[in-house]
């Protein structure tokens, strides 16, 4: 039976398949096809999720804060720079700066001057008014610890003089507002330690200052900046009303006039922002504030019973955002029943304090570097900090090399989950299971297997589960080569794999690294290049076991690869590599392998046809996993398959050959529909053991555009892997004659056919096929010449 036969059948499982699971979220311009979360504790009244949505329109990565309000010891605020939010800060710095536990940013800003444009209140003090009022909502929490979210306004902006008229007030704390002429700017220590002062754009600026009692200590007119008062502030005109300001005298009563609707005065704290998105558990019909487009967001809510606050950042980088009405929908599905727009775009972050650790780190995704904002929300633990209760222990990854190191971390948390400083030299280890022995916090297996890694400090004991790997199979560098300008550097991570291809990262002590031909230096994983322009080579050597990575400096040089050691070649010590007979039955048979048949010389194409006459000579199926040439599919008498620009399913005697197309660099960007075809179709796989055949790689510079896709593409299949016990191995279209390596036991193969990238071919080196043997589940393969001398 040809595969062509079969797309007929698959499309209708397609259409079936689509009424049932695509009853899953739907929002404005895509479907969620599969979904992740993952969970941490960051105090007793705050936890942080992850949910990872892939859906038709790419990955959609949240992050989402709940807040116990009626937790005694958690608390919201307005956060800024501590020295005044005229000098904005990254969120994560503003976190650490005001010993928050998580945060994220807040009001929309100026950008050249920095000004904050709605309301803000920070323990009761209001640091800012409503700049456009009607459009922007605010979220603020009241003396009562009660949320809400609503449009407030300016009620009254004035100061009175000491003659009963009174002045009109623009703005407080906003630099922006000082030049208008008729009316001035009231200016607090949460705006800065320092008055604006003289300036180009404000050359006849009048200061007031005045103390904490409202009485005038100076008024000061064509001079620099000065410390506001303590418990004062400063008032700043220019204009006309800076002439008024001119009159006043030393001892003057002067009545500050500033009030908002709701009463500032009733609220603990208030940040502004965008447009309500939720508004008693319903989208409202239209939005006050509309922010078209796929960005980075950043939302804010509570639940119906006022007991959580729902904080939500939504990332818009390697990923895709969201429009208002999608973060809507999303605010309602987290359980908020009212919610509101912060700002977005640059400005969404959110850094998190993990259990344990005493700084908070930036724990979403930005777009090149982290902006500086005027404001946003803390999060804190208000408790005291107490004595050791629990301790957590890590490492950078559980799977580690025997005769290897693995650096172990201890960190500690009091009952109330405040950190709890650890002396490492304190802490004393153990390991069950496998046999092992420390150096310090470094862990060295020595016999492999799963093991548990006891840390004790006094009574206090935590475990981490590892994975001992026996010896290094084959070696892999990030990045595959380096191609680097002359003086710059670059990080080198390497990874070993095992004759399974468990991988574990390699840490730098254990690596000997050896330059060729002066292309560098090499220290603690970072590569600086040389000044000159040069090819060579870095060589890791671990435990005798070598990998070779290349490097081009500049526009590089002649270089004699032959020099290099001999590298690890996994296929000399793969089990799986040799030729074992079959039966031809159901259970026991062979196929053959060959990647591309396009030709574009005569040779080309007899060997593409030498190919199909070995098929049809010996084996019952042929496999290609690029294009076929009408010249080979006429000469085929026996079944094939082909990968291409389609995608289905076809059962072979006990295995089951999945076919999908990854030709636009991933099955998504290739066809939208068919990830949840093939998700579909591994549920109701019949064969011993699975073959997805693809007409490009999965990883490499060939790969999958989007590495998430590529990642989740294999977890998915090693999820399948170990729910079945099924064999899973992934054919493709390679660029080089044979190659294959194991992915955590996924088996990866390639062969290129005459698809070698040049225009002529050595028949007797780079004519190669595959030879696949089945023998239940047992499966083998065979790199083969088409021609022997």
């Amino acid at each position: 039976m040809k595969y062509r036969k079969v797309i007929s059948m698959c499309l209708s499982s397609i259409i079936i398949f689509s009424s049932i699971f695509m009853n899953g979220i739907a929002a404005d311009a895509y479907t969620v096809i599969t979904s992740n979360e993952s969970q941490q504790i960051l105090s007793r009244g705050v936890t942080e999720k992850n949910i990872t949505y892939f859906t038709t329109d790419g990955f959609i990565n949240i992050n989402v804060l709940d807040v116990d309000l009626s937790d005694n010891n958690t608390s919201i605020s307005t956060i800024f720079n501590p020295s005044g939010f005229k000098d904005r800060m990254d969120v994560e710095d503003m976190a650490n700066g005001n010993g928050a536990i998580a945060a994220v940013n807040g009001d929309f800003f100026d950008t050249k001057q920095g000004f904050i444009v709605g309301a803000s209140v920070k323990d009761g003090n209001l640091l800012t008014v409503p700049y456009y009022q009607g459009n922007y909502a605010t979220f603020a929490i009241d003396k009562n610890n009660v949320p809400s979210i609503g449009y407030w306004k300016s009620t009254s902006l004035s100061i009175t003089l000491p003659d009963g008229s009174q002045i009109p007030v623009s703005a407080l704390n906003n630099v922006g507002s000082i030049g208008s002429g008729t009316s001035c700017v009231i200016f607090t220590k949460d705006w800065n330690d320092e008055t604006p002062g003289l300036s180009d754009s404000y050359k006849d600026l009048v200061e007031v200052l005045v103390d904490k009692n409202n009485s005038v200590l100076e008024v000061r007119q064509g001079e620099g900046p000065v410390a506001i008062p303590d418990g004062g502030y400063s008032i700043d005109a220019t204009g006309d009303i800076a002439k008024v300001l001119s009159n006043l005298k030393q001892g003057d009563k002067v009545i500050k006039n500033i009030s908002t609707d709701p009463p500032f005065d009733n609220f603990k704290m208030a940040v502004s922002g965008g447009t309500i998105l939720v508004q008693n558990g319903s989208i409202p019909s239209q939005f006050t504030d509309n922010v078209d487009g796929i960005y980075a967001r950043t939302a804010i809510g509570y639940t119906e019973d006022k007991k959580h606050v729902i904080i939500a950042t939504v990332d818009n980088a390697n990923t895709r955002g969201m429009t208002e009405s999608e973060l809507a929908q999303l605010m309602l599905s987290l359980g908020a029943y009212n919610a509101m727009n912060l700002d977005g775009g640059g400005s969404t972050q959110m850094a998190i304090r993990p259990l344990g650790d005493s700084q908070a780190k930036l724990q979403n995704e930005v777009p090149g570097f982290e902006r500086n904002v005027a404001n946003g929300v803390g999060v804190f633990n208000t408790a005291p900090t107490g004595n050791l209760y629990a301790i957590k222990v890590e490492a950078d990854s559980p799977n580690i090399f025997v005769g290897t190191h693995r650096a172990i971390t201890v960190k500690g948390y009091d009952a109330n989950y405040q950190p709890v400083k650890i002396d490492q030299n304190s802490v004393s280890f153990s390991i069950s299971g496998i046999a092992g022995r420390f150096d310090g916090n470094e862990f060295i297996p020595q016999s492999s297997g799963d093991g548990v890694i006891i840390a004790r400090v006094g009574n206090v004991t935590g475990t981490l589960k590892i994975k001992a790997l026996d010896a290094i199979a084959d070696i892999r560098f990030t990045p595959y080569s380096v191609n680097i300008d002359k003086g710059t550097t670059t990080s080198i991570s390497v990874i070993g794999k095992d004759i399974n291809g468990y991988r574990a990262p390699i840490e730098d002590r254990d690596i000997s690294w050896t330059v060729y031909n002066n292309v560098g230096t090499i220290s603690d994983g970072i590569f600086k290049a040389a000044n000159n322009d040069l090819s060579g080579a870095l060589s890791a050597n671990i435990n005798g076991k070598v990998g070779n990575l290349m490097v081009k400096v500049g526009q590089g040089s002649d270089f004699d690869a032959s020099q290099l050691p001999k590298p690890l070649n996994f296929e000399s010590i793969d089990s799986k590599n040799k030729e074992v007979s079959v039966s031809n039955t159901n259970d026991s048979f062979k196929f053959m392998v060959f990647g591309d048949t396009d030709y574009n010389t005569l040779l080309k194409l007899q060997i593409s046809l030498k190919a199909a006459s070995i098929a049809n000579k010996d084996y019952p199926l042929v496999v290609f996993t690029g294009d076929v040439n009408d010249k080979v599919l006429k000469s085929l008498t026996i079944p094939y398959i082909k990968a291409g620009n389609s995608y289905g399913v076809y059962d072979f005697r006990n295995s089951t050959f999945i076919m999908l197309d990854d030709t636009n660099g991933g099955l998504l960007s290739s066809n939208k529909d068919q990830w949840s075809w093939f998700l579909n179709t591994l549920n109701s796989v019949k064969g011993d053991n699975l073959f997805v055949v693809l007409p490009k790689p999965v990883w490499g510079s060939d790969g999958f555009k989007d590495t998430k896709e590529a990642q989740l593409f294999e977890d998915t299949l090693q999820k399948f892997r170990e729910d079945t016990g099924k064999n899973v191995w992934i054919i493709y279209n390679g660029d080089t004659p044979f190659y294959t390596t194991l992915n955590d036991n996924i088996r990866y193969i390639s062969n290129y056919g005459t698809n070698n990238g040049g225009g002529s071919m050595d028949i007797y080196n780079d004519a190669r096929y595959i030879s696949i043997m089945v023998n239940g589940k047992d499966i083998y393969y065979q790199d083969k010449n088409l021609f022997t001398k």
